[in-house]
């Protein structure tokens, strides 16, 4: 699909040879040749609009929507598990823990005298290989909607192209995660990464960058 700029450019043109076509409707021999090659171009423009951009318009958002839907069916199903966890059941809400701010104020937050819910969730985590591996199944499928979006549809800002093919790549070497202290403790880092917004360049974001470039897609 042809960048929006140059989606731009072709609507200005067809509105210019519109306005050719329609002051040279009196043919004579001087706009007769200029009347049919604007009328044609704003016949072939339209017929573009209608037969290929509308259609991937649709597409791009369809594919864009499901994402979104599929990223927060994500952070929901995790959250299940940190909640668990942490024996965090009592938290009435789920859905406010999508919130950055909210998750880094419930999770960091002492669970009991000598730890707080986040610590739980690693230690529960490492401690149990069926919830691992559900976790490392969350991305998993996280990971093939995103690649099946750089695939499926043509993304032309390349900040967003970068940080999904970055994206994906980490998640698959996540998928890979081991029941040590070492990989849980990479696995439990990336999590609060996405989940509080935390970052080593900006500190602690305010809104979730997954969320945002996934907006960008249009």
């Amino acid at each position: 699909m042809p960048s929006k700029n140059l989606h731009i450019t072709l609507i200005f043109m067809t509105i210019f040879f519109f306005l050719i076509a329609l002051f040279t409707t009196q043919k004579n021999g001087n706009t007769q040749l200029m009347n049919a090659f604007a009328t044609n171009f704003v016949i072939s423009s339209v017929f573009y609009f209608m037969v290929a951009y509308l259609p991937e318009r649709q597409k791009r958002n369809r594919i864009r929507r499901r994402m979104e839907k599929q990223y927060k069916e994500f952070k929901l199903s995790c959250i299940d598990i940190f909640l668990i966890m942490s024996s965090s059941q009592e938290y009435q809400n789920r859905e406010m823990l999508l919130e950055l701010s909210e998750f880094r104020r419930y999770f960091k937050n002492n669970n009991t005298q000598s730890e707080t819910r986040w610590d739980a969730v690693a230690n529960g985590v490492q401690g149990s290989e069926f919830y691992l591996k559900e976790l490392v199944h969350e991305l998993n499928v996280l990971s093939e909607g995103l690649c099946y979006v750089r695939s499926a549809i043509d993304i032309h800002d390349e900040e967003v192209f970068d940080f999904l093919r970055r994206a994906s790549q980490i998640i698959r070497r996540l998928e890979t995660t081991e029941p040590n202290y070492d990989d849980i403790k990479s696995l439990c880092r990336s999590f609060w990464e996405i989940f509080a917004g935390w970052s080593f360049v900006d500190g602690y974001r305010e809104a979730d960058v997954i969320n945002d470039m996934l907006v960008k897609i249009n």
